[in-house]
């Protein structure tokens, strides 16, 4: 017979003195742990600058970002005021080493472009703060285990600390707020949840009943303080996924009209287009070759019934792009010859 306690206990491979030794060297910040971190913040800075998701990851497997994190949240799950102390001092330092380092790669760097990794790490959403507070819990699993190596590098990557804090220096060094603030609230969340997540499995696994303060109101105290920091600091989380939520289904109701627009009109050339949102309303931007078929606004107007919340702005592609552009000049050729097709076909028929 299956015993199912053992399929789902979770035991402590190592001594329970062991695995507080080992986090709380973790929190101090110094010697090899601060030239890590520089070093890593150089890899991920470059990795961002030159759009290397490889150098990225590369610089999440060397930080030690984490330790802090997991040492304060440790430390207020068993009531050990110290090692609070430790973890949120040596976080603030961390913080202040890893936007200097990077402000100041970016200030020295020739190259600005905002890279698809940048725009990335700039805006986060409820389902980061999942992922960072299910980090937490296998980040605390890796310590409680022997071989904890292979967890705590997953969980480095998974969560990724290091490149939102990148970002947010990559927007002090240019003047752009929206990626310094997209940035740290990126890393904000990923820090807290780490700690959640923590903080959950520590009591899970029972190690405050050696540590933990015995005054009972006082760690209820802490319990409804953590969720309703976790509330407040979810708030701007779902705000951003809902909003990444439009713009998805914008671009999918875009996609069908165009779809639509070309199975009905062929002769319609349509070069490109793009949907976005701006005060509050969407649009459609939809361009067309400068000879394109011209159609009258009433026969589009079954089309629009399916965009009537979508604004459309219909424009000609200028001639002048068009005859530089081999792609679009051999794409009028074509249109050209299909029309003349067409024409041809017309004259026979009128003439049977």
């Amino acid at each position: 017979m299956i015993d199912f306690r053992r399929l789902i206990v979770l035991p402590k491979e190592e001594d329970e003195e062991v695995t507080f030794s080992e986090i709380q060297e973790g929190v101090f910040f110094r010697g090899h742990n601060l030239w890590l971190l520089v070093i890593s913040m150089g890899i991920a800075c470059i990795g961002l600058n030159t759009n290397s998701s490889a150098a990225v990851i590369g610089a999440m497997l060397i930080s030690p970002l984490m330790g802090p994190i997991v040492g304060a949240a440790f430390g207020l799950s068993i009531g050990n005021r110290l090692l609070i102390r430790l973890g949120i001092v040596n976080w603030i330092l961390m913080i202040v080493i890893a936007l200097f380092s990077s402000t100041m790669y970016f200030l020295i760097s020739p190259f600005h472009a905002e890279t698809a990794q940048l725009e990335s790490f700039k805006t986060a959403t409820i389902f980061d703060c999942f992922l960072a507070f299910l980090g937490g819990l296998a980040w605390f699993l890796g310590i409680v285990r022997k071989e904890a190596i292979k967890v705590i590098a997953g969980v480095a990557v998974s969560t990724a600390c290091i490149p939102p804090l990148c970002t947010a220096g990559f927007g002090i060094a240019n003047g752009n707020w929206e990626y310094f603030w997209g940035g740290f609230y990126f890393y904000l969340i990923n820090c807290f949840f780490i700690g959640v997540g923590s903080f959950v499995l520590s009591i899970v696994l029972g190690y405050q009943k050696y540590y933990l303060n015995k005054n009972k109101f006082r760690n209820l105290k802490s319990y409804m303080m953590i969720g309703l920091i976790s509330a407040v600091i979810l708030i701007p989380s779902i705000l951003l996924t809902k909003k990444k939520w439009d713009r998805e289904k914008l671009k999918e109701r875009s996609d069908h009209y165009i779809k639509s627009i070309k199975t009905n009109h062929p002769e319609l050339a349509i070069i490109s287009y793009e949907s976005f949102q701006n005060k509050g309303k969407n649009f459609l931007k939809v361009t067309v070759l400068n000879d394109s078929m011209t159609l009258e606004k009433s026969r589009l107007s079954d089309h629009d019934n399916m965009v009537k919340d979508i604004h459309l702005i219909w424009q000609y592609s200028p001639r002048q792009e068009n005859n530089q552009n081999p792609e679009v000049k051999n794409l009028q050729t074509q249109i050209s010859a299909l029309q003349e097709e067409i024409q041809q076909i017309k004259s026979q028929n009128n003439r049977n």
